[in-house]
């Protein structure tokens, strides 16, 4: 597929859905996440969901105030669904290939943000252990998936 902006996500088996904003890096080099702990993003400096290479979506687990836009998401399963909706009017779905844990301390950037050969989507959300005194999660969950079909 050719490059369109992704505008919304859904992913059916978790009943989780919503608008996309773009997001890129912070000062430091980090990946950006969106402020609102609702929103899922969308890594703009990479392909875009049905692009060759490996897109990127992040979002928040949850927040003081309650779940986040991937509260559920280290439920999601091998074969579970991913639908990406472009501007372009089409629909990017991705089956699930694998979900896996990875602490933030070893964070496997390249296998996240790298190629890995054809399109692929990564979801990726905190998880783990909360850590009380940094107020933040110790590991990342990772939904590794690729395009299946586009409608």
């Amino acid at each position: 597929m050719s490059r369109s902006t992704p505008v919304s996500f859904d992913i059916a088996s978790i009943k989780a859905s919503g608008s996309l904003i773009a997001v890129g890096l912070n000062a430091d080099g980090s990946v950006q996440v969106p402020a609102d702990y609702k929103q899922a993003g969308w890594y703009q400096k990479g392909p875009a969901p049905g692009e060759q290479g490996s897109a990127v979506i992040l979002g928040h687990v949850d927040s003081y105030q309650g779940e986040g836009v991937f509260f559920l998401l280290k439920k999601v399963k091998p074969g579970d669904m991913i639908d990406v909706k472009r501007a372009d009017n089409k629909t990017a779905h991705f089956k699930v290939t694998d979900v896996r844990m990875y602490e933030k301390t070893g964070f496997p950037d390249q296998l996240v943000f790298g190629p890995r050969g054809g399109a692929t989507l990564q979801v990726v959300t905190c998880g783990g252990e909360f850590n009380q005194t940094t107020k933040s999660y110790m590991s990342n969950v990772v939904v590794f998936s690729s395009l299946d079909s586009v409608t």
